[in-house]
């Protein structure tokens, strides 16, 4: 996964900006992304459906899997991949947290096909 062109990530969040669910939603080059943490580890993925365009955020979440609450796509949110439609997925971000301070690279990835 890449960054920046120099490697950077860039700062998009604070951890007290995580919900009481441990959820976010930022903006990263225009594209709505979803904060989430499962088990003290956060994850980053696009937070739109692309069934229908739900909000992934919003959705239930089941492990490491989160469901579109429009109609239940379920997401892994390590991978970005859709396990009811294969080659169905949303793009994912890699994560670091400094300090209090939640960075996300510029450039996520597509699940692999």
């Amino acid at each position: 996964m890449q960054g920046h062109p120099d490697g950077d990530f860039i700062p998009v969040a604070t951890l007290a900006d995580l919900d009481d669910r441990g959820r976010a939603v930022v903006m990263v080059g225009g594209t709505r992304v979803a904060l989430v943490r499962v088990e003290g580890r956060l994850h980053a993925l696009d937070d739109t459906c692309p069934h229908r365009g739900g909000p992934l955020s919003e959705g239930d979440l089941d492990g490491h899997v989160l469901h579109c609450p429009l109609h239940a796509w379920p997401f892994d949110v390590r991978t970005g991949q859709c396990s009811r439609r294969p080659g169905a997925g949303v793009r994912i971000y890699e994560v670091r947290v400094e300090g209090e301070h939640i960075l996300l690279s510029a450039s996520g990835s597509f699940p692999a096909r």
